[in-house]
């Protein structure tokens, strides 16, 4: 599309083009360049096009450069560290003050650019405002004893300067282009310039095509996602007819819909793209929104590693680190860095977070790590000799520092950087010398300090690529001004987005605001500002849709008043859907369908389905089984502070197996042994010594580490006192010998599927049969196996299908603080377990019995032919499945129908199988 007639016959009378915005500027630069390629030039001058802002500090740094006692133009981070200073100052109660230091600035540049400093002189008698007019009036004293100049004051300095006579390098034309408002500051500003003999034109809005060509569409769609999609397939189908053509997409508050946006256009305009296993192809769109310079892979990488040199990480941010490729030559070795972090997970650290010094200790002995023990060694040794923690320094030191850590972490990795890495390294080394200016004041950052600033700066600086001038420009209706575009879908027209309603800026007096016609101060000041960018865009495009979404989750919503009255009163929406709907189901053909009458794959019989999780999960929930034993769905495994439930839980059945178990030295057989080593005392040094043996496994990883043996200590008492009480209950039972403990039984079917169990503990009566005994830690009930789709299988199906002889008793041997006893039933519970204080009045009333084996069979077999058949229907059996599920992002559940899930109801989890 090529330049606009006005702003390219301005160029050729050697006029300076000023546009709204840097995108605005950029753009100009392009459609100047593909008109001087058109015309057959292989070279030509740069046009002289600038955005406001750089403009007026090119202005400034000529003046300064020859008026030796100008003043020192802050950059942003200048005064937002200044705003903070003068609060700390102040004394006064600030929950953030660099959260309020931003919202101070924001203050500031209002009164500057609306003229309206002289305002303060009065007392605002409002709490904030009146607290924020003493520190304008601290900042202004500030800057006047050291000669600086804030930002938002250039343009009334630059009409100062001009007014008295002072030398500025002007343009002999200034055309202004995309200003959808001009402030006050901005106005006098002209109007100096237009004193000293300056030809100051505004472009305005004009069509560069026949007024009688424009076409309007308007669009409804039910939701927010359909309306994205008839957008994305209107776009693909214009540009099958034109493949040149320029498309704008505009959406107030795009960065609420980026995500939702950037999956649809990926579905509609290039499915390929959704293959993983495929390199990302260039897209047919961009968006005019950056995101923090924070969440660019190579600088988080960066800020993490500045970081982990004088603090811990936690595990998730160190696996990212490593896994990232951003850190010496771990692209190569990525594999093993991969099965290094598994193991380390799986070991169960007691510490979620990670110092650099033990994490290289962690490493050592691994194997295909490459170079990266050798890094992170230079880096910690590089970490002591400049000694970081001992003083505080300037930032211009620290910045001078930060690269050279990194260097010797090897950063950003050995992979070839691409496009938008080698702009995010320039971002992030220019950031580095802005934080550097910071010497300006004198004052000294400790390293962390510094990095806590450094990481503040990454979130709040907006980095966007280089433009790769795409067909499709995704951008707010704002950021539009002065681009033409063949055609324009506007979306969001709904009378809750557009016009778009601010809110008074909490730091002024909102009778000022409104005084001085702010922006938002007024609900009609929104409509005319949108009622000028609506005007613009319909000049902008010959074709111009205007859509918007009937509901947005319960909401209800209509059209927006202003761009209803664009079309006649009886002329109703188009649905949405209607705009390209034919081809929206196109998918990349690579991908076959196969036709399934049965909706399922039947599991083979040969198949193992491993233990008795695969019927606790089916019945809980059909699609919890699936995922985990059809798709091996797992979840990432996570370190908590210390000793997880789950792990406890473990730690408590390898105890009790090397008690109970017959090939140890010191063991317990039976009750008499039981009772005997009560009586001598011995106890407590048994169980000691086999705590002692199972926590020796942990005692390699926690070395060196006081905070992991403390942990580790605690837990031994805990077991130690924990155990002890079980077995003061076991000692009261009836005579019984331990028969078998963790014990594998063999050739187990539940009808057609094959399972792999082990039974926690078998133990033999004087008559013969035998009780099934389940270790619990958390809170149980004989309930859980109640039912079609029991809570707790594991124990009824021992009972029905373990293939162990005579049994007369299930129970579950609760070892819990203050809660400690047996909970299940025995077929005689007063004569084969023990007296009223073991063998509770549940036992006696509800005995153990053949129909009750029989119905817990049926129970069982039905889970089993479910899970046979591939039943996978998403039915949680109650709400805190849910809650204790791992697979909410496969199945979804919470957005359709329970809403967040609700908390388990266990304090603990206990580790079974």
């Amino acid at each position: 599309m090529p330049l606009a007639r006005p702003i390219a016959d301005a160029l050729q009378r050697g006029a300076t083009v000023v546009a709204a915005s840097p995108r605005a500027a950029r753009a100009l630069h392009l459609r100047f360049a593909e008109d001087q390629r058109v015309a057959g030039h292989t070279i030509w001058p740069t046009p002289s096009i600038r955005d406001w802002d750089s403009w007026l500090r090119d202005l400034w740094r000529d003046h300064a450069f020859a008026t030796p006692d100008a003043p020192m133009l802050l950059t942003p981070l200048q005064e937002r560290v200044l705003w903070t200073r003068i609060q700390r100052d102040d004394n006064a109660p600030v929950l953030s003050r660099d959260s309020m230091a931003g919202l101070a600035m924001e203050a500031w540049n209002l009164l500057s650019a609306y003229s309206a400093h002289a305002s303060r002189r009065q007392a605002w008698e409002q709490t904030d405002a009146e607290r924020f007019r003493h520190w304008a009036a601290a900042f202004d004293r500030e800057c006047s004893r050291h000669g600086w100049l804030s930002g938002g004051q250039l343009e009334s300095t630059l009409a100062q300067i001009l007014s008295s006579g002072g030398a500025l390098t002007l343009p002999p034309e200034l055309f202004l282009v995309g200003f959808d408002r001009i402030t006050p500051a901005q106005r006098d500003l002209l109007a100096a310039l237009e004193s000293r003999g300056l030809i100051v034109t505004e472009s305005r809005p004009e069509p560069g095509f026949v007024e009688g060509d424009l076409q309007r569409e308007w669009a409804m769609g039910n939701s927010l996602r359909d309306e994205i999609t008839a957008c994305a397939a209107w776009a693909r189908n214009l540009l099958l007819e034109r493949t040149d053509a320029r498309i704008g997409v505009l959406v107030p508050g795009i960065a609420s819909a980026r995500g939702e946006i950037d999956r649809v256009f990926r579905r509609v305009l290039l499915p390929a793209s959704e293959d993983i296993r495929d390199a990302s192809p260039p897209m047919p769109w961009e968006f005019s929104l950056g995101e923090p310079l924070a969440g660019v892979p190579v600088v988080r990488a960066a800020l993490l590693l500045l970081r982990w040199v004088s603090q811990p990480l936690r595990e998730e941010e160190v696996s990212w680190l490593m896994l990232s490729g951003f850190v010496a030559d771990t692209v190569t070795n990525h594999s093993a860095l991969a099965q290094h972090d598994a193991r380390q997970r799986r070991d169960g650290i007691l510490s979620p977070d990670r110092s650099l010094a033990s994490f290289r200790n962690s490493i050592l002995k691994s194997p295909g790590l490459g170079r990266l023990p050798d890094y992170l060694y230079t880096l910690v040794r590089a970490v002591e000799s400049h000694q970081l923690l001992a003083n505080p320094r300037q930032p211009s030191a620290w910045a001078d520092l930060a690269p050279l850590l990194l260097d010797h972490a090897g950063w950003p990795g050995e992979r070839t950087a691409d496009s938008v890495q080698f702009q995010a390294l320039q971002r992030w080394q220019r950031l580095l010398d802005e934080v550097a200016l910071l010497d300006f004041d004198g004052t000294r950052y400790s390293w962390g300090d510094f990095i806590d600033l450094v990481e503040r700066q990454t979130q709040e600086t907006i980095f966007a690529p280089e433009a790769h001038d795409a067909p499709i420009q995704v951008m707010g209706p704002f950021e539009s001004s002065g681009q033409q575009f063949d055609a324009i879908w506007f979306m969001r027209c709904d009378d809750a987005t557009w016009p778009q309603h601010g809110r008074f800026h909490p730091l002024l007096p909102p009778a000022m605001q409104r005084q001085f016609a702010m922006p938002h101060a007024t609900r009609d000041d929104d409509w005319n500002l949108a009622h000028r960018v609506t005007a613009r865009v319909l000049a902008s495009a010959p074709l111009v849709v205007f859509s918007f979404a009937e509901r947005d989750k319960d909401a209800e919503l209509r059209a927006s008043p202003l761009i209803a009255g664009l079309f006649p009163r009886d002329a109703d929406p188009q649905a949405a859907a209607s705009f390209g709907a034919a081809q929206t189901g196109q998918r990349s053909s690579r991908f076959e369908p196969v036709p399934d009458e049965t909706g399922a794959l039947p599991w083979p019989h040969e198949r193992n389905g491993g233990g008795a999780d695969v019927l606790r999960r089916q019945a809980a929930c059909p699609f919890q089984a699936f995922a985990a034993k059809r798709l091996g769905a797992a979840p990432l495994e996570d370190t908590e502070w210390g000793l997880s439930p789950a792990e406890q839980g473990k730690l408590l059945h390898e105890v009790m197996q090397r008690l109970f178990t017959a090939s140890e030295p010191v063991r317990i057989r039976n009750r008499d042994d039981l009772v005997t080593a009560i009586a001598t005392k011995k106890l407590p040094g048994i169980l000691e010594a086999h705590i002692d043996a199972v926590l020796s496994t942990r005692l390699g990883s926690a070395a060196g580490d006081p905070w992991q043996q403390a942990c580790l200590a605690a837990e031994k008492r805990r077991l130690q006192a924990r155990i002890e009480e079980w077995l003061a209950k076991e000692a009261e039972r009836q005579p019984f010998v331990i028969e078998a403990c963790e014990w594998h039984l063999d050739n187990v079917h539940v009808g057609d599927l094959r399972l792999n169990l082990r039974a926690d503990r078998i133990d033999l009566l004087p008559d013969g049969s035998r009780l099934l005994l389940d270790y619990k830690t958390g809170r149980v009930s004989p309930a859980a196996w109640q039912g079609e789709r029991p809570e707790e299988p594991q124990l009824p199906l021992y009972a029905t299908f373990g293939n162990i002889e005579n049994v007369s008793g299930i129970l579950f041997a609760r070892i819990r603080a203050g809660e400690t006893g047996f909970e299940g039933r025995v077929r005689d519970a007063r004569a084969q377990l023990g007296p009223e204080s073991i063998a509770k009045k549940a036992m006696v009333t509800h005995p153990y019995s053949d129909s009750m084996r029989d119905e817990w069979a049926g129970a069982l077999e039905g889970l089993a032919r479910e899970f046979l058949r591939g039943e996978a229907v998403v039915s949680p059996r109650e709400r805190k499945v849910c809650g204790q599920c791992d697979f909410h992002s496969l199945c979804r559940i919470a957005e359709v129908r329970l809403g967040p899930a609700g908390a388990s109801g266990n304090d603990e989890e206990e580790a079974d199988d």
